[in-house]
């Protein structure tokens, strides 16, 4: 799997800690990935260079209204995924979302 991922949040902060995690779990993992985190200020500007944007929970209310404005997949992170920094189910929902 080779995805670019796109983590947004209220301020960029609590997915700059998963963001970490990924990017650990995928150099441990020989998995390549391209893993970035922004606030919901900016995520329109970034969102062309990836794939997939994955929502932190606080802003998973916002789905509709960021997957209207950019031509990638929007999808919220699962609370307890995000949470615990679970990668692994993090990637499988990626998997699943861009591989069909």
């Amino acid at each position: 799997m080779e995805y670019r991922i796109l983590l947004v949040c209220s301020g960029g902060m609590s997915t700059s800690v998963l963001m970490d995690k990924m990017q650990r779990y995928a150099t441990e993992h020989d998995v390549v990935i391209k893993v970035d985190a922004c606030g919901t200020s900016n995520y329109a500007d970034e969102a062309a260079d990836y794939d997939i944007i994955l929502l932190g929970p606080q802003v998973a209310y916002r789905k509709a209204q960021i997957a209207g404005t950019v031509d990638v997949p929007v999808v919220p992170i699962a609370p307890r995924d995000y949470a615990f920094g679970n990668v692994e189910n993090i990637l499988t929902q990626v998997d699943q979302v861009l591989e069909g």
